[in-house]
């Protein structure tokens, strides 16, 4: 007996190419700021890494790079 995987109502799925697992976001004007600690070998290490995007922020599928911003908020609560 086969049992199937059960229906995601929410799932994001590309309508250009049916990817649904792979997504990347494109952010303008970043700042990041990171902050380092010095070792006593003098090499360095990150001790904390921050980001704010003070630009527009797109959403593009991972397969076949289309511009899916118009589902950036979705994807944007689904995040944990």
């Amino acid at each position: 007996m086969r049992l199937d995987q059960p229906k995601v109502g929410n799932l994001l799925k590309c309508p250009y190419c049916g990817n649904e697992s792979e997504f990347f976001e494109i952010s303008d004007d970043v700042i990041t700021t990171t902050h380092y600690i010095q070792n006593k070998d003098g090499s360095f290490t990150i001790e904390n890494k921050n980001s704010q995007s003070l630009g527009d922020v797109k959403l593009f599928c991972g397969n076949c790079e289309e511009d899916l911003t118009s589902f950036h908020q979705r994807f944007s609560e689904m995040i944990f």
